[in-house]
């Protein structure tokens, strides 16, 4: 399995410890691969994570039979990047991404508002099918999971604390 723009590598050692398998973490920040490497090596879990580009994996062409991205896609060059997650992929393997998405009636001025804090380019789900549709994806499919934001929304709050989210809200404030 390949994480593509595994930051920390928290999701990566979810999946390796829970299923058993073998990954590969990658990312542009040595930061966050060196957290990565100190995380997995606290769990003694096996995991190689290493620097590099979502838009120029270091990988040879159908070397992973999993790929996937978690909330990363809508910040990167998403053709490139989609178009190498596939390059990668095994014939029959699966390409699976968590991603923020737009709602068809999203106000345009939202959208241009996100871009300009986050530069984060968003997609509707109909959009993120399409882009891997598009690429040569077969058997693509998206699933709406938009009810679990409310819960993940209460979750962060309390796990940022008032002071992480002042932080967050000056942030957004100062752009």
């Amino acid at each position: 399995m390949l994480d593509v723009a595994s930051g920390t590598g928290e999701g990566t050692c979810f999946l390796v410890e829970e299923f058993k398998c073998h990954a590969v973490g990658i990312d542009i920040s040595q930061v966050m691969i060196k957290r990565a490497k100190e995380k997995a090596q606290k769990k003694n879990l096996n995991i190689d994570f290493k620097i590099g580009d979502a838009h120029y994996l270091p990988f040879e062409n159908n070397s992973f039979d999993v790929v996937i991205a978690e909330c990363v896609v809508c910040a990167l060059n998403k053709e490139m990047a989609i178009a190498e997650m596939i390059r990668v992929l095994i014939p029959g393997g699966f390409i699976g991404i968590h991603d923020i998405c737009w709602k068809e009636d999203t106000p345009n001025d939202l959208k241009v508002r996100l871009k300009a804090i986050e530069n984060e380019s968003l997609e509707t789900l109909v959009g993120w099918k399409k882009l891997f549709s598009d690429n040569g994806l077969e058997n693509c499919s998206v699933t709406d999971k938009s009810h679990l934001m409310s819960v993940w929304m209460e979750s962060n709050k309390k796990n940022l604390g008032f002071t992480g989210q002042l932080r967050i809200g000056m942030k957004v404030f100062k752009k």
